[in-house]
């Protein structure tokens, strides 16, 4: 039998950089390193992670600033001085931190485009995700509603190459948005299913 599909979202990029999940989405990709599945991650979701990644590294730098400005004032109090000198070594270490994520964000790109095919995200699958969140249908909700409407059609699309194929095939998100009954139905039928528990996933995958 043929080794199992695998299609990332957004926020498993997200979870490869910043570890914030017990390395279950780095491992996963290292399965398709190693041969034993296959990676789709759409070239919509690629831009998207890295405008985000980097996004996320610049809020969390002013953040940094502002901590490091309240201690520069606590500082001029004797009592405040040495918990002040404290914050600033601990937001300096911060600052040297995000940093070396923002360097990382162009490994990890790297990393999935040497493991995964990363198919092109055409004008067709633009358009109809723009459709799709006009007319209101699921995934989309309010503010974050055309982004997940155009992951989902390029999705659909490679569910639609894929339907006939005997792998084991799999959507990889953190999002709940993707839970709606009738995007879970028609997946199913291009014998897609939704796993959120990656370490799970991951577990079932590495015995196959």
């Amino acid at each position: 039998m043929a080794v199992p599909l695998l299609v990332f979202d957004t926020n498993v990029l997200l979870d490869m950089l910043l570890r914030r999940d017990g390395e279950h989405a780095a491992l996963l990709v290292e399965l398709a390193e190693l041969g034993r599945v296959d990676v789709v991650v759409p070239e919509y979701v690629v831009r998207e992670f890295r405008g985000t990644a980097l996004r996320w590294i610049r809020d969390e730098r002013e953040r940094t600033d502002v901590v490091r400005n309240s201690a520069n004032g606590w500082g001029r109090c004797f009592e405040l001085g040495a918990p002040a000198d404290d914050i600033r070594r601990a937001a300096s270490i911060v600052a040297e931190q995000l940093a070396k994520l923002e360097a990382q964000v162009d490994e990890v790109i790297a990393r999935l485009r040497n493991a995964a095919q990363v198919p092109a995200h055409t004008q067709a699958v633009h358009f109809r995700g723009e459709i799709r969140c006009l007319e209101g249908r699921p995934p989309n909700r309010p503010g974050v509603g055309l982004a997940d409407c155009r992951i989902y059609e390029a999705l659909l699309e490679i569910a639609e190459q894929h339907s006939g194929s005997t792998q084991h095939k799999f959507f990889v998100t953190r999002d709940s948005d993707f839970d709606s009954p009738e995007l879970i139905e028609e997946l199913a039928r291009h014998g897609f299913s939704i796993r959120r528990d990656l370490g799970r996933l991951y577990g079932e995958l590495r015995g196959k």
